[in-house]
């Protein structure tokens, strides 16, 4: 009983940390890049 206690435990904490993981990869995401990559100057 108690080993199908931990896996389930353990099911939902890696559930809630992968929801975790791309909730806060989708917000930074969310943000343009206005700054350009590289600074080549004028051509």
């Amino acid at each position: 009983m108690r080993i199908a206690i931990a896996a389930v435990t353990g099911v939902l904490l890696a559930a809630l940390a992968s929801f975790g993981v791309v909730h806060l990869a989708n917000a930074s995401q969310s943000d343009p890049v206005i700054k350009p990559l590289y600074n080549y100057g004028s051509r």
